[in-house]
């Protein structure tokens, strides 16, 4: 059974033992021979007879036509429908021929036990041919880039990377292990939907057997994660350290100083009067940055006591509001007077915590603005917000906020927020942030409260329930 397109094809057709035949772009059968029909199991085939297929196989058919267009060769998978209405999928490899507007193609069967084996694993799978084009992967594969498979089959291989980002620049490296070891890795990251960043492990192989590069893509997030903070957790740890030996040999000579400054101060003319507050200034910049190295090398502070966290704002706020004034910022609190606010912690820490929040929010606002503090309760912790107008924070520094060192300030020491991070942990609790660019800053922390507290609450609750109910009024009296 042949149908041609002209007479110059007959001999070819019954020549070519392969199961091969001509389509138009809209994969209409021009001419097909029987060992195509026999393979594809397509009965009675009439000239320019579309070749049946499912709806993803047209959409990917139409991505083929647009590619060897322009690359005058290429391939595709689709899955047909038979004469006995069951589907076959089928790889079907193709060049253009640009005057007669036809694809000649050959055609083969895939087997579909790949194809179902790789939707059982629990992992990211892409499965690419020799040439470079990808065949098929995953719907783990397709979530993890976050591509839709009609958008990403049919493209080369490298085409992945449009999707990841290679952030140790090794992508050339796992390209030439690729062609030279027929094997090789690499890690990649990627900023997902919901803003969050994502780490991912690509180890590619080439299955012999298959005649392809199977791809595997596990998700390390975690593990990355993980050894990010035993990283930061390894420089508090050096920054401890290095404050214990350091700490006394630096405190005896700037006490000399500041005394020998006092000294000369008192005959000094008004120009060197300036100059040596500037250095009285500069000597108490460097006493802050040792007590915060002292403060980060102190272990945790377990004899803890019961403490009003609403005290602990008032007072922070009437301490800061000088500087506020000064600076044109309005400070303001929000909490009920009757609030709940009790919790076990170190009054001096809380309130060094709340004071390095407050005082960033301040130099976050050069033209003024408002800063308010929020105290709210939830289940089983209260909720302490700072929050500012500022310019706010990208997420690139939201990722780096709380490392040690890490500061956006010409003379910060980028211990602010490590010291605010190692407060909160201290007390059980935890920290995040909440920003846009533009539109300002907000830091949260939750805080436990005292059990004392929590069972007070619950007393409250029972009695507020019973007290409430019709059926106390028919309680006798005795």
């Amino acid at each position: 059974m042949v149908k041609t397109v002209s007479p110059i094809f007959r001999k070819l057709f019954q020549a070519v033992k392969d199961p091969v035949l001509i389509l138009n772009t809209s994969c209409q059968i021009e001419s097909i021979n029987d060992y195509a029909a026999q393979l594809l199991n397509i009965n009675n085939v009439t000239k320019q007879q579309p070749l049946p297929m499912d709806e993803p196989s047209k959409l990917q058919w139409a991505s083929f036509v647009d590619k060897i267009r322009m690359d005058m060769g290429g391939f595709c998978v689709l899955n047909i429908k038979t004469s006995e209405n069951q589907y076959r999928k089928i790889k079907l490899a193709g060049y253009y021929h640009e005057r007669e507007k036809l694809i000649f193609a050959r055609i083969s069967l895939i087997h579909e036990e790949i194809f179902s084996m790789i939707n059982d694993v629990p992992h990211g799978m892409i499965l690419t041919a020799i040439s470079g084009e990808i065949i098929d992967l995953n719907d783990i594969a397709s979530n993890y880039i976050e591509c839709e498979k009609c958008e990403i089959i049919n493209c080369q291989h490298e085409n992945i990377f449009d999707y990841l980002i290679d952030y140790n620049y090794s992508k050339l490296q796992y390209f030439a292990n690729l062609m030279n070891n027929g094997r090789a890795s690499i890690n990649v990251s990627k900023t997902n939907r919901f803003g969050e960043e994502m780490f991912y492990k690509l180890e590619s192989k080439f299955n012999y057997k298959m005649s392809m590069i199977v791809t595997t893509i596990t998700d390390e997030t975690e593990n990355v994660k993980l050894k990010q903070q035993l990283e930061q957790q390894n420089s508090l740890n050096a920054i401890g350290q290095m404050a214990a030996s350091i700490a006394h040999e630096i405190r005896n000579p700037m006490t000399s100083l500041k005394g020998f400054i006092e000294l000369l101060k008192i005959n000094s003319t008004e120009d060197g009067y300036k100059y040596l507050n500037v250095m009285d200034s500069e000597i108490h910049r460097m006493e802050k940055i040792l007590s915060e190295f002292l403060y980060l090398s102190k272990p945790k502070e377990r004899s803890f006591e019961k403490l009003s966290i609403a005290q602990i704002v008032d007072e922070v706020i009437e301490l800061m509001l000088p500087h506020a004034v000064h600076h044109n910022v309005i400070l303001r609190s929000d909490y009920h007077d009757n609030q709940s606010t009790l919790i076990f912690g170190n009054d001096n820490r809380l309130k060094q915590m709340l004071i390095n929040l407050v005082k960033n929010a301040i130099e976050a606002m050069p033209n003024g603005g408002q800063i308010t503090i929020t105290l709210e309760n939830k289940d089983s912790y209260i909720q302490l917000s700072v929050k500012d107008e500022g310019a706010g924070i990208t997420e690139l520094e939201q990722s780096n906020l709380f490392k040690p060192f890490y500061t956006t300030k010409e003379t910060g020491t980028g211990l602010g927020l490590a010291l605010v991070k190692k407060v909160v942990e201290e007390h059980n609790g935890s920290i995040s942030v909440e920003s846009t660019v533009g539109m300002g800053t907000t830091f949260i922390i939750n805080l436990p409260f005292c059990e004392q507290n929590l069972q007070t609450q619950d007393e409250e609750e029972l009695i507020n329930y019973w007290t409430n109910r019709e059926s106390v009024k028919k309680i006798p009296v005795v």
